[in-house]
């Protein structure tokens, strides 16, 4: 059975889509993605994924609490807290949304691919144990996305190299 992957990124579809070229291209993995936090917590509760690829800064979809908490932060002017928030309930190091959170999520399924310079979120990383940093920016190469989700199940199997 193929590897499943959920990328949660609000441009994929628009911004990014030649990332996925050489996901699809190899077709190794059971790939998914989504462009909010309302679509992907319904994604996560409904099946395990083997890896989990987020960006910070995401839309709330058209869960009220999520929206709520996106009007707050972005109040703050804090576009990427939205995403750090859903990562600690993800995570469940916070308990007040009203779902919880699947229990075969851990932080080493998690990379984060974002346009945050990693010393701008290295602490809340850290905090979550989450060890796996892409920063998005121009220029990257067409397998980026497929190097990302590679260097997670490396990490995750303790050093195993899983292309070939």
């Amino acid at each position: 059975m193929k590897p499943r992957v959920l990328w949660i990124e609000d441009s994929a579809r628009f911004e990014l889509n030649n990332l996925t070229g050489p996901i699809y291209f190899y077709g190794k993995y059971d790939f998914q993605q989504v462009e909010d936090i309302t679509t992907a917590v319904n994604f996560l509760l409904a099946r395990p994924f083997d890896v989990l690829i987020v960006d910070v800064r995401l839309p709330p979809g058209n869960d009220p609490y999520w929206r709520d908490l996106y009007q707050n932060v972005t109040a703050d002017g804090g576009g990427e807290k939205l995403g750090i928030k859903f990562l600690y309930w993800l995570l469940s190091r916070d308990g007040e949304y009203q779902q919880t959170p699947p229990d075969w999520v851990s932080a080493d399924q998690i990379g984060v691919f974002t346009v945050e310079n990693y010393q701008e979120i290295q602490e809340k990383l850290d905090a979550l144990e989450i060890k796996v940093f892409k920063h998005k920016s121009a220029g990257l190469s067409d397998t980026t996305l497929l190097d990302l989700i590679e260097e997670i199940l490396e990490k995750k199997s303790g050093g195993k190299k899983r292309r070939q």
